[in-house]
């Protein structure tokens, strides 16, 4: 009796999951709650192993999910789990935000101006080689590493207060900070 019992139900699970997968992917609202209630401790889960912190894998997982409720036709049932496609994108979130802000607190470390002073200013800059690198940047170039890095915009916030694509700011996110990387490097000397 047990058997026949235990195949319904998961058969009525498989059904149900199948149900989700194919709403999230139709854009339906319901689905992204009712996705958000099925598998939040998977996705909290996936959030606090990266962050290590409860409140910063809540918001994680809410802004991947209005990220995608904003971007609809991410997800395809025919590539894979729903359950397993938000963790994926859950935990790269957390990996992105961890990076930026280990970018931060690094470079908050080496020379942290005050909050309403340029940061590029002669006054704030740490030193003539930091303020003669980054004056080498393009416009742009000092333009996005300030957003990102003094504002603490996301490459996203960035992107829609220039009308830019994302990749284009992270790549000149990218290119200023090799330039840097090269021109300091290039003046420490060899070690």
């Amino acid at each position: 009796m047990d058997a026949p019992t235990s195949a319904n139900t998961r058969s009525a699970s498989d059904a149900q999951t199948r149900a989700l997968e194919q709403a999230f992917a139709a854009h339906e609202a319901w689905a992204y709650e009712a996705a958000y209630v099925s598998y939040r401790r998977t996705l909290y889960g996936a959030a606090y192993g990266v962050l290590a912190d409860a409140q910063l894998s809540e918001d994680c997982v809410h802004d991947v999910l209005v990220r995608l409720w904003q971007r609809s036709g991410e997800y395809r049932p025919a590539r894979g789990r729903l359950e397993a496609f938000l963790a994926v994108c859950v935990r790269n979130e957390a990996l992105s935000r961890r990076r930026r802000d280990n970018n931060r607190l690094r470079i908050a470390r080496s020379a942290p101006p005050p909050a309403e002073a340029d940061p590029f200013d002669d006054r704030y800059a740490g030193s003539l080689d930091v303020r003669d690198a980054v004056r080498g940047l393009s416009q742009p170039q000092q333009h996005t590493l300030q957003m990102a890095y003094f504002e603490g915009l996301t490459h996203e916030e960035i992107a829609k207060r220039l009308g830019e694509p994302v990749g284009t700011i992270k790549s000149r996110l990218s290119n200023a900070l090799k330039s840097l990387r090269r021109t300091m490097g290039a003046k420490k000397g060899p070690a």
